[in-house]
């Protein structure tokens, strides 16, 4: 049973006007932080989804060259966050993955116990066909999908990713993991959410 992250890094950064993912949080990037935690999971590998234009300034050697690691440009990324989530799928269709875990750049306050513990949901509920973060209603990720979803997510399109393919799933198919403390699903969109991260460290 092969299950890999697909760690979404290809967005323009529109909202916060320069590239997000670059943005120093202390000796380390905004998007170098999420995947450390991805690495130290038992993910098998994670599959980071750059844009064509990325030069992969925001990402350490280590990274770059470790043994989990495969960077993979895609070249539709403008059309949004789905054609990122589809070219991942691709990829993982390709190594005959049975699941992925979707993984945002942007994430930063995710936890290696909160990866870990959706894998192991998949262990012990092979049947379920997601395993989904869920927070104050809503599904965010980290969120699994088993390959049996993988040509019903290859048809979603626009920015939304795969969260309103989530809200058309049937709640019978998957399991929600809750997660009460909104710091673990925070994502930075602009510069007020790159101050908070930063107040965070403080």
């Amino acid at each position: 049973m092969s299950i890999i992250g697909i760690y979404l890094a290809a967005g323009k950064s529109r909202r916060m006007g320069r590239n997000k993912l670059a943005l120093a949080v202390g000796k380390k990037t905004l998007g170098s932080l999420a995947l450390d935690t991805a690495i130290q999971s038992t993910l098998d590998t994670v599959c980071i989804v750059v844009n064509e234009n990325d030069e992969l300034s925001w990402l350490p050697e280590r990274m770059k060259t470790h043994e989990k690691c495969k960077v993979v440009i895609c070249p539709g990324s403008d059309e949004g966050q789905s054609a990122s989530l589809r070219f991942g799928i691709e990829y993982a269709r390709k190594i005959g993955a049975s699941a992925i875990v979707i993984l945002l750049a942007d994430q930063p306050f995710i936890t290696i116990r909160m990866i870990d513990e959706i894998i192991a949901c998949f262990q012990e509920h092979p049947n379920s066909k997601y395993i989904a973060t869920a927070h104050d209603g809503t599904m965010k990720p980290p969120i699994l999908f088993t390959r049996d979803l993988f040509p019903a997510l290859l048809e979603v399109r626009g920015d939304q990713g795969a969260r309103e393919f989530l809200h058309r799933a049937a709640a019978d198919t998957g399991k929600q993991l809750p997660c009460h403390d909104p710091r673990l699903v925070f994502d930075v969109d602009d510069e007020r959410d790159y101050a908070v991260l930063l107040s965070q460290l403080e």
